[in-house]
């Protein structure tokens, strides 16, 4: 029987069994099967089961190809949160401001808290004066794809029903280019841009206006729909200049949990094939020292 067992009985309210769940795995250094995991709390096995699918499609457990299980992303991306509540965001948005300067544009750091997303950090651009960190919107398809990506099958389902079903393919391999590259970039449309400004003017100006609360989200959930559509990798390789809105890439913590995304927005037309290589290498640097700041920061916490 595996050590850190929590018992619980029959009797135990729902919530007590997942919370045992989530605090055992938490206290064993290896995954558990849902067999060792039932028996170690004396919970049925088909209750056990149903627990860990819960919480396997909401990211807060992962399910290993051994079919063991270990703490999931959504639990990861909490920890970041904590963190950030007791002081500690000074060394992201230093990252954020590093990167920003690197590539000449704006910058953004956003985690999923529920069904939100929420901007962690963000660096002041002409087009993201409207968005403060700590600003929240739905999470609606493209939002948050680098980490839907890397999340399970139901997760990414629900995400993908969360816009009509004409873009659902197209989203569908946003999420498998990014597990196969670490990386999506997407058009610009010419005629976005002047719709992309008075948003953000306005989302800026209602951030004064505390009884604008609920409009200024519907805003910013709105100008956060202005995307084009994602470059396949064939065209973005192509050594011609192409408009560029946004690129965007998973930031990993050390157990491998995509816990945030990472954004640039060049929003520029004629972007060559350089300096493309260039805003991904910078972008894939910011995001594995962001993911390296994590996990020291998780080390070094008591």
């Amino acid at each position: 029987m595996p050590a850190g067992k929590t018992r619980t009985t029959d009797s135990s309210p729902p919530t007590q069994r997942v919370i045992s769940i989530v605090e055992l795995l938490a206290a064993q250094p290896t995954p558990l099967t849902s067999a060792e995991i039932a028996d170690s709390l004396e919970l049925n096995r088909s209750t056990a089961g149903a627990i860990l699918a819960a919480l396997t499609e909401r990211g807060w457990v992962r399910r290993l190809p051994d079919l063991t299980y270990r703490l999931g992303p959504a639990l990861a991306a909490l920890g970041v949160r904590v963190a950030d509540s007791r002081g500690d965001r000074a060394w992201l948005n230093e990252e954020l401001e590093r990167l920003a300067e690197n590539v000449d544009c704006g910058a953004a750091l956003t985690a999923i808290d529920g069904e939100y997303l929420e901007f962690v950090a963000v660096t002041r651009d002409r087009l993201t004066v409207g968005i403060k960190s700590g600003a929240r919107i739905p999470l609606l398809a493209p939002a948050g794809a680098g980490m839907i990506a890397h999340c399970g099958p139901g997760r990414q389902q629900d995400w993908l029903e969360t816009r009509g079903p004409e873009r659902r393919d197209e989203y569908r391999e946003v999420l498998s280019t990014l597990r196969a590259t670490g990386y999506c970039a997407w058009r610009l449309e010419p005629d976005s841009l002047p719709t992309a400004r008075v948003l953000s003017d306005v989302a800026d100006h209602l951030a004064e206006h505390p009884a604008g609360k609920d409009l200024r989200g519907r805003v910013l959930a709105q100008l956060a729909t202005i995307v084009g559509s994602a470059y396949d990798q064939a065209t973005l390789d192509q050594d011609i200049q192409l408009p560029l809105s946004y690129v965007s890439a998973p930031v990993f913590d050390g157990s491998g949990h995509a816990v945030m995304e990472l954004q640039i927005g060049p929003l520029r037309m004629d972007v060559t094939r350089p300096e493309r290589r260039r805003y991904l290498a910078e972008l894939s640097a910011a995001a594995r020292r962001i993911g390296d700041g994590i996990e020291r920061k998780h080390h070094a916490r008591p």
